[in-house]
Formats: C-alpha cells, structure tokens, sequence
C-alpha cells in the first residue's frame, strides 16, 4: 500500500487538495483533475441517469416525496432530499461497487498473501490476464500515487503506473468500473494528461499545515498515450483502452474555466435621454424628503435599474418620468407634501401616476431564505466578539444610510448573502480594504472605494443578485489586486 492511503487527503471545504506551493507558505487548494476532466464532458446522459435514479427513488420511498412540497422554496433541503432519493434508487451501488473493486485490486498488486473475496476473484483473474496478455505490469510502489500540477494549480490520484514490458515506457492507467466507457474519452484524455505532465509527485505529511508534506521528483512517463482498465464489478471481463493524450484538450479546459468566472454579461447600456437641470434638482429635493421620513420605504420601492441619487450625476427625463409615480404614491403614503410643481410641467407632462400598493417588498431583496438564515446565526455565534461587533458595526452603518442588511425578522437573500459575505470575511481574514475591492468588482462601481463611503452602506447598495456574486467570491477567498483576481 503507498505512503498516500496511510493518512486521509487533506483537502480543503471545496474538495480541492491542500498542496503547500512549491517555494513554500501555507497549503492552497489544488482543484480536483476529475473536476478538470469534466469541464469539456456532455453531461446530458449522466444528468438523465440521475433523474432517472431519483424518480425511482421517490417512488419506493414515499416519505421522502411526501417532503418535496414543504421543500419545493427551499433549494438546500431539496438538493439534500433529492440525494436520498437517488441513493434510494440505486445510484450509489455501482459506485460503492467500483470504489471497493480500485482497493481489492490494489491490495493484490501490493500484498502476495491478498487473498480477494470471492464476488471479485474472477474480476482481479481478469485483470491480471488482459495486463500480462498485454505485456503490460504495475510497477511497484506506484499506486494511488497523488501529482501536482502547479502551472494550473490542479492536483489528482492517479490508479496506478504500468511498465510495458518490451519497450520499459511508463504508462499512466486508471480503472474504470461503470458500464461504459463509450462516451468519457474526452473527460479520460485531460484526467490523465493532468497526470501525465504533473509537476511533481505529492505526500501529505500528518501535520495540517503541510510542514510535513513531501515533494518527489515526477517520473518520466509517457505524454502521449495511457491506459484505461475497464472492468465492471462481477463481471469477470476485462478490457484494455489505449487512450490518446492531447495537451491542448486540458488547455482548452482551464480555458473554459476561466472563460465562466469572466464577467461576459452585464446590463446594457441605454442611450442617455434628455436632461433638465431643474427636473433633475426638483425630483431630486423630493427624493431626499422621502428618505428622510422613511428610508427603507424608499429603497424598498426603488427600481433596480436607476441608480440612487449618490450614484447618479443626473437623472435624464426618461428615468425622472419613471421616478415621479414612486416618489408621487410614497409621499402620498407618508403623507408628505407634494413640494413644487414639475419645472417642465409646460411642456413635458408626466405620465398619470400609477397606484403602487403600500405594502411592497423591494423586488431586488430577492426570496425569503430563512432555513440559510437559521445556518448563519449559528455560524455566527461561533465568532470571536471582536468580530461580531464588527459585524454589528456595518449593519448600523447601512441602517444609517437608509439600506439595511440586517438579517433579523428579514432573512431576504439580498441579507443573507451579505451576512454570509461578512462571515466569510473573517474566515479568511479579508481586510476592510478587500472586502471594499470586492463590492467594487460586484457592482463595476469603483467609487465604492472612496473613504467618506461607509462599507456597511456600500454592502447595503448591492442587490440580491449582487450580493449572491459577492458570496460566491467572498466564499472563494478570493482578494482584489490592480493586476485582477487572486485567490
């Protein structure tokens, strides 16, 4: 048995290895290789395999259906049930299958007295034969061996190496187990290309900090071709692929991954209107009397598009002609003076107010989320005090500039993600400074930088959809530098 099946993988909340850099610091996470291989896959037979299993799933477990109508605004739980759907249909039999046959073929390469259980006598037999047929051999010691690829900061196991007994070349193999191999070559080719021109061989030592990690220099195997071994559980039958490598397939798939993050869609940018100076001031002046009397009124009604007056150098006829229903039903509401009459009112008339109802959640606070809500509580009741009168300290800023983030009474997912944001902050020990480059990059708004802003109102200024973007990179770990984004 090799040095990695001695201690579980280290790896961090995403599944991605801890691999500590090779001029050394702290472990990182080096995504998965399978996570790679699947980039370019067509998951559309996979993804109806599971539909399939969960199907036959709720049928044989009534309760678990029973569950899906209370759960049907809840995605988390829903994610969850659906799982216990599939395990109920099957869907990880054959995988539990195939992770138990990788072991017992490797105990048998490893250990001369492995003596296999009987359901899987027959498959090791045809392994062995099909590998001796072949004039191929599993060198010692080369098994579940983890490699590193630090130019793409990727890492992955590899099932074992094979020595081609006439020419001596090295080959990367893996072992397959599922039914087919028909339609995974192109996930196979990058999974085992990562492999093939891995940077170094990898131990993780017992210490968590990876002071105890061990880099060993890469063998020199083949680049071009590798070998799947495919043989089902139970089956008796083995086969033999030689697989082509292609470099450039994994390339193109750190490519596409890369093309994701970027930011490709974004509002579109409308023609500016006509502006009035005195509309402008004029709408402007009823605006800051409304919020005065009820912030949260006011941000509740105002429309995603238009941007507050802080951000907006001047509001053109068009949006002020969109604004004027709003502020005209809002100072009816607060029972406020209607001010002065439209300046233009000669020659530009408004458009007859529309009846906005006086209950009225802001649209851009997205669902109610209060499961996740109930998680982040008691994530945050585990933080140092210091950093949960931070916390408290944003919240009342945002409060005071009229857009609040409290999650209490209000778990929208506009709050809940910025509390998560927040959280994740101190988890990865973001600097105010990072935290503020990152609301930035959300809203493409630099000026969220400026000091006299506080962060709380710039948190506070994020719509849902925003806010669920600052998570995500929050969640990543991810810090802002003048040259993009570094995690």
């Amino acid at each position: 048995m090799s040095g990695d099946d001695i201690l579980e993988t280290r790896r961090d909340r995403w599944g991605r290895y801890l691999v500590v850099p090779p001029g050394g610091g702290k472990p990182v996470g080096y995504t998965r290789a399978t996570t790679i291989a699947k980039t370019l896959d067509d998951m559309s037979a996979l993804m109806s395999w599971g539909e399939r299993m969960t199907a036959i799933g709720l049928s044989q477990r009534p309760d678990l259906l029973a569950q899906v109508d209370d759960l049907r605004n809840d995605s988390k739980k829903l994610n969850k049930l659906c799982d216990k759907a599939k395990e109920a249909g099957g869907a990880t039999v054959r995988r539990d299958l195939g992770t138990a046959l990788h072991s017992i073929l490797e105990r048998a390469w490893t250990d001369p007295d492995y003596v296999p259980p009987a359901g899987h006598v027959d498959d090791v037999t045809a392994v062995d034969r099909q590998l001796e047929l072949a004039g191929l051999e599993p060198v010692d010691g080369m098994h579940e061996r983890i490699v590193v690829n630090d130019d793409y900061k990727v890492a992955g196991t590899f099932d074992l190496l094979l020595r081609d007994r006439a020419t001596g070349e090295l080959l990367i193999a893996d072992i397959k187990t599922g039914s087919s191999v028909q339609y995974g070559s192109v996930g196979f080719a990058i999974q085992l290309a990562i492999y093939a021109t891995a940077s170094s061989l990898y131990r993780q030592g017992a210490a968590a900090d990876g002071s105890e990690d061990v880099r060993d220099p890469m063998i020199d195997v083949a680049k071009d071709r590798a070998v799947i071994v495919h043989v089902q559980p139970g089956s008796g039958v083995c086969e033999l692929h030689e697989l082509q490598l292609d470099v450039e397939l994994l390339a193109l798939s750190m490519a596409v991954r890369e093309a994701r993050k970027s930011k490709l869609l974004r509002p579109y940018e409308m023609p500016a209107g006509v502006t009035n100076a005195d509309r402008d001031r004029w709408i402007r002046e009823r605006i800051s009397a409304v919020r005065d009397a009820n912030a949260q009124m006011l941000a509740q009604r105002w429309p995603a598009h238009i941007l507050p007056p802080k951000k907006q150098p001047v509001y053109d006829n068009r949006q002020i002609d969109e604004l004027v229903p709003i502020v005209d039903g809002l100072e009816r509401d607060l029972e406020l003076s209607f001010g002065a009459s439209d300046p233009s009112v000669a020659v530009h008339v408004a458009p007859e107010p529309a009846p906005v109802p006086a209950e009225k959640w802001f649209p851009d606070e997205g669902s109610m989320l209060p499961g996740e809500a109930d998680e982040l509580r008691v994530r945050f009741e585990k933080l140092a005090p210091k950093h949960k009168k931070w916390i408290g300290s944003l919240v009342q800023e945002a409060n005071a500039a009229g857009l609040p983030i409290r999650v209490n009474g209000h778990p929208t997912a506009r709050r809940v993600h910025i509390a998560s944001t927040l959280i994740y902050a101190v988890e990865f020990r973001l600097s105010e400074t990072d935290l503020r480059k990152l609301v930035a990059l959300v809203l493409d708004d630099d000026s969220v930088l400026m000091a006299t802003l506080p962060l709380g109102a710039a948190l506070g200024t994020c719509s849902a959809t925003q806010a669920a973007q600052l998570r995500e990179l929050a969640g990543m770990g991810i810090t802002v530098t003048s040259g993009g984004n570094n995690e």
